[in-house]
């Protein structure tokens, strides 16, 4: 997975064209230039279409929801503000949730049930007319002929009824129950037929009267049979009734009289959509929208949009330029803040601004610097949590202070126009981003995040702190902004550990960062070195010291030379026994191959270098060195050994070491060094005199080769390096005393 990601981004690299800082020849071609005005072009076009987020033509000074307003904003005309398709929709799901289901009532249930219920106690009596008691014989012909009849009732309420004495009792009793407690709502055939609404209200229609009834008091056939069984036992209480009698003579004639329609209940719904207005709020000519000090909120903000947008549709009708004058006034000012950056840029810090990828690589920093900032506002966060100093500390780590700072004033600038001429955010950019800016000056270790996060948590306090006092802010809002400020310094530097590395490798960007953590010897490259080429790591580890010493003289970059040395032989891993520092007293094994294939093996650790370090993702930075440290030199011990066994002219340049040339001044030193350690180690007296002789003669010769041509070392620069490679090989070849032995007493 490692070894895909590797390649993934070496083949990003290559579609970006990304080189080091060294190999980037500043161009003047007519399609750098252009590539360059595109970059500022589009840049400007990006932002002010997709920042802040907002109606790309309002204007910028419209306030917005949560700010306060200075005046007070009077309705230049009426104002119609319509409901939005949510809104309306919404509306309408309130108006079927309310909707209460239609039923109607048959009032004629009652009448059927009441007159059948009498005609069978008539019936029954006529059977029985003039009988005081019957036999068995006639009381079964009776249940017979009743029970043809009758078909719900029982035999025992048949039997029963033939032998109450007052029928007309009997029938009263049940009447009185039917209206006053089973058909005083009515009787559903089913719960289930009744349509499933959150509104637990029920219409029920009887006739042209409506009436509303909790759904709960509806009942079924068998609810009825119960409530009906209920109010007979509430009656034996006070008249001694046989209930269980009365009870299957009554629950045989109740019939449902309730029937829900449908139909109407759906009218009902149309009809009440239909009523629904798409008019939210009218705002008459003249109408105070907000008063000065009063804080905008959501309704308000509402309306200063739809007045913005009759204002612009009215602009339409005087041309065609006037609706989009806002959006130009916002193009020219991003357009005048970025060429303020890229101004800089050329003026000050020209090998940054020659360089297309490093200007994208500050360009895309500002995206994602925008993009934390708009997830802030998509999420109506608090203000002190936009992450201002994300960009000024990337910045700073990847280039240096004076980047980080300008950065910072741009940003500020940038964002003050961009959130309507907001003084507060840009007062906030420029203190926390300067205070993020210098706090990142120098780091060296993922360890010096935590004074970042300090540094930058202390300024959003100092901010808010006194910002807020002047707003008279109180006390628990103005813990809660610290909180808020304390965190997003926190956040801030999380993001940057967390992005750094992609900028790093994507734009072949090395920081101190990554120095170090290349410094250390427990790094599987040097570890393979020590082990594998032991002559190669000693040496190696003498030319580091060498370098950092000198680049030290200079003013160059020590730690990029020290770590450079390390690393540039590591080709040597491949092949170590073919190189004299390792081969240790064994015979070396040149002897046996021609000048011309000595030649090649040695010349092929510079690409073998490279690949490893590719491999093992080590930055171009550092890989330089390894194709830099031998420059384009000749081999001159096996072109002259090839010279005196060839009886013909010997091409010289196939013994030349493949290039390029050191191109920086730190590569340069390298070359240096790596050349004087090599050739100290064959000083038979190594006292200071020929020790500064050596150094003298190896630069001397590589100055006169042309081999510096092409980095930016002068004349003092090589003096002052001589002086300090002189110092660091002096102490190495230092004299110790030579301790007397022991002398042996006689006994």
């Amino acid at each position: 997975m490692f070894s895909f990601i590797l390649k993934l981004k070496r083949r990003i690299k290559r579609l970006l064209k990304v080189q080091t800082e060294s190999r980037q020849i500043p161009t003047r071609s007519t399609r750098s230039k252009v590539l360059r005005v595109s970059y500022l072009l589009v840049a400007t076009a990006l932002i002010v279409v997709l920042y802040p987020g907002e109606s790309l033509y309002d204007p910028l000074d419209m306030p917005k929801r949560g700010e306060v307003s200075y005046d007070d904003i009077i309705a230049p005309f009426p104002i119609t503000l319509f409901k939005t398709e949510r809104e309306l929709q919404e509306e309408k799901e309130v108006v079927r949730m309310a909707a209460p289901p239609v039923i109607d009532c048959d009032t004629s249930v009652l009448i059927q049930v009441e007159t059948a219920l009498t005609l069978m106690l008539q019936f029954v009596d006529s059977l029985r007319a003039g009988q005081d008691s019957l036999d068995a014989s006639e009381m079964a012909e009776f249940v017979n002929i009743i029970s043809d009849r009758y078909l719900l009732l029982s035999e025992a309420a048949i039997r029963q009824t033939l032998l109450v004495p007052d029928i007309d009792s009997v029938a009263e009793r049940i009447r009185s129950i039917y209206r006053g407690v089973i058909y005083d709502i009515g009787v559903l055939p089913d719960n289930a037929v009744i349509p499933t609404t959150p509104n637990k209200s029920i219409l029920i229609r009887r006739g042209s009267k409506e009436n509303i009834y909790v759904r709960d008091r509806l009942q079924q056939l068998a609810g009825a049979n119960v409530k009906f069984l209920t109010a007979l036992n509430q009656l034996y209480t006070t008249d001694s009734i046989d209930v269980e009698y009365h009870y299957l003579v009554g629950r045989s004639f109740i019939r449902p009289n309730l029937r829900v329609n449908i139909l109407e209940y759906e009218a009902r719904i149309v009809r009440e959509l239909e009523q629904i207005s798409n008019v939210k709020e009218l705002v008459n000519q003249g109408d105070i929208i907000i008063r000065s000090g009063q804080r905008i909120d959501h309704r308000q903000e509402q309306i200063l949009k739809e007045m913005t947008r009759l204002l612009r549709s009215q602009a339409a009708k005087s041309g065609f330029i006037t609706p989009f004058l806002p959006v130009l006034a916002r193009i020219a000012l991003v357009f005048a803040v970025l060429s303020l950056l890229f101004a800089f840029l050329k003026f000050f810090r020209k090998e940054l601004f020659a360089s297309n990828q490093k200007l994208f690589a500050i360009l895309l920093v500002f995206a994602a610097q925008l993009f934390l900032m708009q997830l802030v506002d998509r999420w109506e966060l608090s203000g002190y949590l936009y992450p201002v100093a994300f960009a000024p500390i990337v910045l700073t780590i990847l280039f240096d202070i004076e980047v980080g700072v300008m950065a910072t004033i741009v940003l500020a600038m940038l964002l003050g126009v961009m959130h309507r001429f907001d003084f507060d955010l840009a007062l906030m950019v420029v203190t926390v981003g300067m205070s993020a800016a210098f706090a990142s000056r120098r780091v060296r270790r993922r360890s010096h995040f935590f004074r970042i996060m300090t540094f930058t948590a202390a300024a959003y306090v100092f901010f808010i702190v006194i910002v807020e006092n002047l707003k008279l802010i109180p006390g628990t809002d103005l813990m809660s902004e610290v909180g808020f400020g304390i965190l997003n310094g926190v956040i801030s530097s999380l993001l940057v550990i967390g992005v750094l590395p992609v900028f790093e490798s994507l734009f072949s960007i090395t920081t101190d960062i990554t120095l170090l953590e290349l410094s250390d010897m427990n790094h599987p490259l040097l570890k393979r070195l020590a082990m594998e080429a032991p002559g190669t790591y000693h040496h190696s580890i003498i030319v580091g010291n060498l370098s950092e010493s000198a680049a030290k003289a200079i003013g160059g970059n020590s730690l990029l030379s020290r770590v450079g040395a390390y690393y540039h032989d590591i080709g040597k891993i491949e092949i170590p026994e073919y190189f004299v520092e390792n081969q240790l007293g064994i015979k070396s094994k040149h002897e046996m191959l021609t000048p011309t294939m000595s030649s090649i093996i040695l010349s092929s650790h510079v690409k073998k270098g490279r690949l490893l370090g590719e491999t093992h993702d080590i930055p171009d930075d550092v890989l330089n060195f390894i194709e830099e440290h031998h420059g384009t030199m000749v081999q001159m011990y096996f072109y002259n050994k090839a010279m005196k066994e060839s009886d013909s002219e010997v091409d010289k340049d196939k013994f030349r070491y493949p290039g390029p040339k050191p191109q920086t001044r730190e590569t340069g030193i390298a070359m240096l060094a790596d050349a004087v350690e090599a050739a100290s180690r064959t000083l038979d007296d190594p006292k200071p005199a020929r020790i500064n002789n050596l150094i003298q003669r190896i630069i001397d010769e590589r100055f006169q080769s042309g081999e510096l041509d092409e980095c930016p070392l002068t004349l003092r620069d090589l003096a002052r390096i001589k002086d300090a490679f002189a110092q660091v090989l002096i102490g190495a070849f230092h004299h110790r005393i030579d301790y007397p032995k022991k002398e042996e007493t006689d006994n």
